[in-house]
């Protein structure tokens, strides 16, 4: 289950909140028409949350094949890091799984300020051994 687990999360908090680009030519995006120059704005959380994609999208579930996120963006704008991010949360979760029975929440979460990372500052946890 780990590397659902992965892509679940990356697809229920995407670490990269957003990017844009400007429209080489005229073209037309859902039914959105799109003048050339204009600029494009995609949001990763949206995309990822999106319920025309996604059944139950604001339910985390690791059973879910969440493959197809853009969590880590796609194609020749994909993370360049992916490869280890995915390697070392692998690893954390085998860990955890080994060694902890549950992890609780001990005070609230505390979210750093980041136009383009979206991370956690702190987030106070206490493990509870297996």
């Amino acid at each position: 289950m780990v590397p659902k687990a992965v892509n679940e999360i990356v697809r229920y908090e995407s670490p990269i909140r957003a990017f844009s680009r400007t429209a080489a030519h005229d073209t037309e995006l859902a039914g959105v028409p799109l003048r050339k120059g204009s600029r494009v704005l995609v949001l990763y959380g949206s995309a990822n949350r999106d319920p025309l994609e996604w059944d139950d999208p604001d339910t985390f579930d690791i059973r879910r094949d969440a493959a197809r996120q853009l969590g880590f963006g796609q194609g020749s704008h994909g993370c360049a890091g992916q490869g280890l991010a995915r390697m070392e949360t692998s690893a954390f979760l085998r860990a955890l799984v080994e060694r902890v029975d549950r992890i609780e929440v001990t005070g609230p979460p505390e979210w750093a300020l980041n136009n383009v990372i979206h991370r956690l500052e702190r987030l106070p946890l206490e493990l509870i051994p297996a």
